[in-house]
């Protein structure tokens, strides 16, 4: 159901993966985690209506639409227990004393492209089969960046074990780290983005429901 949601705040993510550090990215993709959950469960529960042959056409209508109501108000509270709004605290004095030179940055750009470079031309069972156990045990942190890191369009494994191996980083995300004040409100603003990109979809579903509902009890 929402799909094309989905596809959006995907395309949002790499282009954060690219920009942002990776704390900002992680923040991101548990948003994007926690969207895809929601998707799940809102597709379950219409099956299980288009399933139910008791109902009729306004009762699915109505049904559906309780259960679009119903993701509407997890929406609300994902969006409360959310961390983003830490992205844009400010640091205390301890933590404005610590900086990332550009240096480095640039330094762990260059591993990572390296790791890159040395992972073409192989396939994804041949990745998993060298480096399988390291990635999804959290062994290797900077191949793990390398890989969920790499630019749109060149992605090394499915979508699939990519978005294990984004669950695995953000719950391995460390706590107190400095974020750059420009930095952690654009992945604010991207974050915000893909709520209300969320809440527009359910909303429009929801509006769907209600004139179907409408006119099924019309008379013909």
């Amino acid at each position: 159901m929402l799909k094309a949601v989905i596809s959006r705040a995907n395309y949002i993510l790499k282009d954060a993966q690219q920009r942002l550090p990776v704390k900002s990215v992680e923040v991101m993709e548990k948003v994007c985690l926690d969207i895809e959950t929601l998707n799940d469960y809102i597709n379950q529960e219409m099956g299980r209506i288009a399933a139910n042959s008791k109902l009729d056409a306004v009762a699915k209508s109505n049904a559906r639409r309780k259960v679009l109501e119903e993701a509407g108000r997890k929406l609300e509270v994902l969006k409360d227990k959310s961390n983003y709004s830490a992205l844009i605290e400010t640091p205390d004095k301890e933590t404005t004393k610590i900086k990332e030179p550009d240096e480095i940055s640039l330094l762990q750009f260059m591993r990572e492209r390296e790791i890159r470079d040395r992972l073409f031309g192989m396939t994804e069972a041949q990745i998993l089969s060298h480096f399988g156990a390291s990635l999804f045990e959290g062994d290797n942190q900077l191949l793990l960046n390398a890989i969920l890191n790499a630019p749109p369009g060149f992605e090394m494994l499915s979508e699939h074990n990519l978005r294990k191996l984004r669950r695995l980083r953000t719950q391995k995300l460390p706590l107190g780290q400095a974020v750059k004040p420009e930095v952690a409100h654009s992945a604010t603003a991207s974050i915000i983005e893909i709520f209300k990109l969320a809440k527009g979809e359910l909303d429009r579903l929801r509006k769907n429901e209600l004139r179907e509902a409408f006119t099924a009890k019309q008379p013909g």
